[in-house]
């Protein structure tokens, strides 16, 4: 897949390995994992993907600051196992904000203003409470969205993710379909790239975004040439036409201007 050359990220996954998530299922989502990577502009001073594993307990299975390049880091995504019981997604969004989005970890300082997002997966019901949590990490500026398969409590994933609501909830009916969801994210998350603030565009004068796309402007006085990229200057022919009343105002004006002199005269 071609890479989404979206705005840098700090990318948290926040997957439900629980019991009733088949071992089967939960191969699925280490290939929706997998794919999402590859979507991604995965790099040190790109995006930047950490993965928090959690049931009953939580495990950060790699950190913002753990891989740089994309084999790597989809090596250790198939290396994950599931955690069996619970499903204390409460916690694991407390972990992901004490352990896992922090500068120690990986996660750029505010100033670099890196937007930080968390996907959380899950096909079960909290067991512990969310609302607060997610909130407190919504309120320091981490976009969440929520994934529900198959059993999943739509009401608890509505609590959790940001808004509007309609762009971070999302519900597949098995985790088999869940690869839907990731070319949904990339165009939900792509929405609104600034190609033209990304600098490669090389348009020589006015670079314009487009919806996902961009086209380039000349300045007043210039002309865009047929590579729709540079500039050129508007060469105007100057013509010259006699105004056929010139000659008639200024008689006009003579003969007023003779008027006046001969009544000075008069006088």
């Amino acid at each position: 897949a071609r890479p989404c050359q979206i705005r840098p990220l700090d990318l948290v996954f926040i997957i439900d390995s629980s019991r009733s998530v088949r071992p089967g299922e939960f191969e699925k989502v280490k290939i929706f994992l997998s794919d999402m990577v590859d979507t991604l502009d995965v790099g040190e001073t790109t995006t930047r993907v950490a993965v928090v594993n959690y049931a009953s307990t939580v495990k950060i299975e790699f950190y913002l600051k753990t891989y740089f390049n994309k084999a790597d880091m989809k090596q250790a995504i198939f290396r994950i196992s599931p955690l069996s019981a619970g499903t204390m997604t409460g916690l694991a969004i407390q972990t992901a904000l004490d352990s896992a989005f922090t500068v120690e970890s990986g996660a750029r300082p505010k100033i670099m203003n890196i937007s930080k997002v968390a996907i959380i997966v899950t096909d079960g019901r909290p067991q512990d409470k969310v609302q607060d949590i997610a909130a407190q990490a919504r309120a320091i500026g981490i976009e969440i969205y929520a994934i529900g398969v198959d059993r999943a409590d739509l009401q608890s994933l509505k609590l959790m993710a940001s808004h509007p609501l309609e762009d971070h909830v999302f519900y597949v009916e098995t985790y088999g379909v869940i690869e839907k969801f990731t070319s949904k994210f990339k165009e939900t998350l792509c929405a609104g790239l600034d190609i033209c603030a990304l600098g490669n565009h090389g348009c020589e004068h006015i670079c314009v975004n487009a919806q996902g796309s961009y086209f380039c402007k000349c300045h007043p006085g210039f002309t865009l040439n047929a590579d729709k990229k540079t500039c050129s200057k508007e060469v105007r022919a100057v013509i010259t036409v006699e105004n056929p009343c010139k000659c008639e105002s200024l008689v006009a004006f003579q003969k007023n201007v003779n008027t006046i002199i001969q009544t000075l005269h008069g006088k």
